[in-house]
């Protein structure tokens, strides 16, 4: 386990009704009582001194004592850290959805800044709004759809990487792994499942596919780079973080009193892998006019999801520490499980922490009837646009300025597919060394008077 740090002031932190400090000696049935009582209550967070115990040892013990007495099973993060000196435990939990929660047959709410056992009519009240919960999207069942239309690898990953990380045993067979996960019941499998381990989820849900607009200009217009990506989520996932690598532009900066330049994404990517997990965590699968879009233009990177805040939460709680109210718990355990979140319900935090600490702008979030909107801004002036590949360095050395070539001329000349062919010409108008001229097939590409240099050093990146 990585050690976290926290904000300064940990130790000050006054109790509330969705904050608990536990001090040295406090039992793990403790800590457990307290998360089940966020689990009922709204979600928070509980602080737990390990005093002389290796913090990575309390840790793990306290995740296999959350795991035992938690019923039913829930979504939340253990994360050990020191500070001044001192270890500590944090547990982050957000709201429960399959409400109420219990340790060892009582159930636990918050009233105030206390944790105490829930009264006769607050049990009514969760078990009332639990029994609505379980009907919510991601738990409904797919008639007629059994395990076998699921990509098996992909289960098998995530059993292993539970398996390896200690957080969850989720049995032997693709059956078990779904059924521990929630998603596998009267021999049908759930939406959830067909979501992340689908091997056609489009087909039976086109909402899940995804968008991503790579623009030549912060106007928008014409396009570099356009791709649906479709398939599981994780694969998704993958294939948007791996296009957005090819072309997100450097920020170049130069060490205080030096010459050497130092080049780096303009976006911090632990600041970006988070907003896009977030999409896919958050958003609402049930709209199927929604879905989730990425537009990269050359000085702003924008994230959109369907979906609303949850109720109560507004756009400033966002910069701040705030409850987590996960609208797809059983598919945010599953990115969770998977290595794709650190921590549950900090991700707005971990994306503002990052921007900070790579000296970009702040993330903007805004909020609205059609979604949920993410914005990333780069270093002003300090943006240069993606190093340019070897076919992209040939044919700037054969153009003369004013020349043009069309891009059936190019896919020829290079010996490259019509989809490379497009981004490679998208590559060289966004950097302003061709420009486009004329619409649809009879488009060309005009070389400009911009000048290239390919001794100049970070030009240049493999074809």
């Amino acid at each position: 386990m990585r050690l976290e740090p926290e904000a300064p002031g940990l130790w000050r932190r006054n109790e509330s009704p969705h904050f608990e400090h536990l001090a040295i000696g406090a039992s793990t049935l403790s800590v457990a009582r307290a998360a089940c009582a966020f689990l009922n209550s709204g979600g928070g967070r509980v602080l737990v001194e390990t005093g002389s115990q290796a913090v990575t040892t309390f840790a793990q013990a306290l995740e296999e004592e959350l795991r035992k007495e938690l019923h039913p099973p829930a979504l939340w993060s253990v994360s050990p850290g020191e500070q001044e000196g001192r270890g500590y435990c944090m547990v982050d939990v957000p709201t429960g959805r399959d409400r109420p929660y219990s340790v060892q047959g009582t159930i636990y709410v918050r009233r105030g800044a206390t944790t105490v056992a829930a009264s006769p009519e607050e049990v009514r009240r969760l078990v009332e709004g639990g029994f609505r919960e379980t009907e919510r999207w991601e738990r409904r069942l797919i008639p007629g759809a059994g395990v076998n239309r699921l990509s098996e690898s992909l289960i098998r990953a995530v059993r292993d990487a539970t398996t390896l990380s200690g957080k969850l045993s989720l049995g032997v067979t693709p059956e078990d792994a779904l059924t521990a996960l929630g998603m596998f019941r009267e021999g049908t499998i759930t939406n959830a499942a067909e979501v992340l381990f689908g091997r056609s989820p489009s087909i039976q849900f086109p909402q899940v596919r995804v968008r991503a607009t790579v623009y030549a200009s912060d106007k928008g217009g014409d396009f570099v780079d356009h791709r649906q990506f479709e398939g599981p989520a994780f694969v998704m996932l993958e294939e948007l973080t791996a296009m957005l690598r090819r072309h997100l532009p450097v920020a170049a900066s130069f060490k205080a009193g030096g010459l050497q330049r130092l080049d780096q994404p303009a976006y911090p990517e632990a600041a970006l892998r988070e907003g896009l997990v977030n999409a896919f965590v958050h958003r609402d699968y049930a709209d199927f006019s929604g879905g989730i879009s990425v537009d990269v233009y050359p000085a702003r990177l924008v994230i959109w999801n369907s979906g609303s805040l949850p109720a109560g939460l507004k756009i400033g709680d966002l910069t701040r520490e705030h409850p987590s109210m996960p609208r797809n718990p059983d598919i945010a355990q599953v990115f969770f499980l998977r290595g794709f979140m650190e921590r549950i319900g900090r991700g707005t935090q971990k994306i503002i922490s990052a921007c900070k600490e790579a000296a970009t702008p702040a993330p903007q979030w805004k909020a609205d009837e059609t979604g949920v909107t993410l914005t990333f801004r780069t270093k002003v002036n300090q943006v240069e646009p993606a190093r340019l590949n070897l076919r992209e360095q040939k044919i700037l050395g054969e153009l003369e300025p004013g020349e043009s070539i069309r891009q059936p001329e190019y896919c020829e000349r290079l010996t490259v597919s019509e989809r490379q062919g497009r981004r490679d010409l998208g590559d060289l108008v966004a950097g302003g060394w061709l420009e486009r001229v004329g619409d649809g097939p009879s488009t060309e590409f005009r070389r400009t008077q911009k000048e290239w240099n390919p001794a100049k050093p970070g030009q240049t990146r493999p074809a």
